[in-house]
This record gives C-alpha cells, structure tokens and sequence, in this order.
C-alpha cells in the first residue's frame, strides 16, 4: 500500500520494537514486508531477554548458539518460559449438598469458583480465589489495588521460582500470619510457544512458628516436601487443582471461561 512504501523500514522496525510479543507475531501474518521485518534477530533477542530475565545476556547468547542454532526466535518459542502479557486462570466446581425443602428434598448445588495468577518480571506473583470471573477480577491482578487493606483483601502476592518447566510459587495470605501456602506447577504449551497451560502437582500450605525463618525456593530443583523444617506442620491440599489456562489481557472480557455454570458447567483445558 502507499502508506507501506512512504514508510521507512528503520521507522517499521522501532514500531514492532515496542510490540508485545504476541503482537509481534500477529503483524508478520498482515504482509510479505511486515513478515521480513518482523523476523529481524534484534527483536527477538529482545524478546528473549524479557522473557529470560533470570539468565545474563551473555548466557542466553551462549545458550542461542549450543542450542538453537543461533536462532533468537526459535530458542523463544522452543525454551519454556512464564508469560507476563496475561492472567493463568483456573476453573473449578464441586457438588454442595443443598437445603431439603418441601419441592426438592435431594437439593445439590454446582459451586464454581476460579484461581488466578498474574506473574510480573520482577520474579513476583498476584493470586487470588474468587467465584468472580475474569473479567470482573483482572484489574485488582494486573494493577496493584490504590489502598493497601484493599489489596489484602482482594488478592495476595508471593515469589516464584522457575527452572525450565518446572515453576514453584510461595506466598502468605497476611504477611504477619505464620502459614505459607506453596504450589508447585507444571508449564506447558498446547502450540509451540504458547506457554499457555500450568498444571497443578501440588499444593500445601506451611505452619510455622512465629517468627521462624521461611526458605525461600532456589533455583536448583527442590521439592516443597523437602523443604520442612522442624516445627513446620505441612498440610496436601487435593481440592482446586484444575490446569490453570492462560488468557491474554485483550482477551479478559470475551474468553469463554468467563461463561456462569448455566452455559458451561465443565471446561476441560487441553
């Protein structure tokens, strides 16, 4: 089109520069020009580096020559990696035993409700339970909340740890409460890069004494079962461990898991 060719490809260039990389993607799709420029190195070793935080750049050029034949863009979509451009979401239900009346006397109720997190490049994370849905949730995760008691009540915040596929979260609902609640997760993709799914292995929470240290996760690959220090009572939660599914924030308002019981009473992840 004209406006293409009155456009410098130096000006194209910085313009998908500042692109997330979902959208990066996207626009190689519009045209032949877009798709060339797109596939510069320059920006997805930036996207590399984003998503890589925890490694210098020096280790992920060494890694990108071993590994991936040089290719910035291959080593991004083949290496897992959390993504930070949306909110991983958990859909849950479970039956309650509902009140016998003179109509209904085996009353049962489908009870839904949703986990959600938000993880930042800091190495930070938001979570929150909620039987609200997404769309109703996603700004007190991907905003910090203007007044702190809101923030305590609305959603709690942790550390995270990653080691390839393998991702470990720790987080306390009140920082001057003794539990941590500790999961330990599983990152998948159901397209090649997507890194889309996380699968819940487990989660437990840690009762310690007051004011006993609490070890945070390394890199190297630890168990939450062998973090336990004397005095630590650990609890195995097995309710609430369906796949979280990532959902991109352009998409918080029109994903189908934000569908009630009513339209879909089971969603299977993939």
């Amino acid at each position: 089109s004209l406006i293409e060719k009155m456009l410098p490809e130096e000006l194209l260039l910085h313009i998908f520069q500042r692109l997330p990389i979902a959208s990066l993607a996207a626009a190689q799709l519009a045209c032949r020009q877009w798709r060339l420029v797109g596939a510069t190195q320059l920006l997805w070793r930036r996207a590399c580096r984003e998503a890589f935080f925890t490694s210098t750049m020096d280790q992920n050029a060494s890694l990108v020559k071993q590994q991936y034949r040089g290719c910035w863009k291959r080593m991004l979509l083949e290496r897992p990696h959390l993504r930070f451009d949306g909110i991983y979401v958990s859909r849950n239900t479970y039956l309650r035993q509902g009140i016998v009346e003179w109509s209904v006397k085996n009353a049962v109720h489908l009870v839904l409700y949703f986990r959600y997190l938000c993880f930042f490049p800091d190495g930070s994370f938001a979570y929150r339970t909620s039987p609200e849905p997404l769309s109703r949730v996603y700004r007190s995760l991907a905003t910090p909340p203007s007044h702190p008691r809101q923030q305590q009540r609305s959603r709690a915040g942790g550390k995270d740890a990653e080691h390839g596929e393998r991702v470990w979260t720790a987080m306390r609902y009140d920082p001057r409460s003794p539990t941590e609640i500790r999961s330990r997760l599983r990152l998948r993709s159901t397209a090649p890069g997507a890194n889309n799914r996380l699968d819940i292995q487990a989660i437990v929470s840690w009762d310690r004494e007051e004011g006993q240290a609490l070890p945070m996760m390394g890199e190297r690959d630890l168990q939450p079962d062998e973090e336990a220090a004397e005095g630590a009572e650990l609890q195995q939660h097995r309710r609430g461990m369906s796949t979280y599914v990532f959902v991109p924030f352009e998409q918080v308002h029109t994903h189908m898991l934000n569908l009630p019981v009513s339209q879909m009473d089971m969603f299977i992840p993939g």
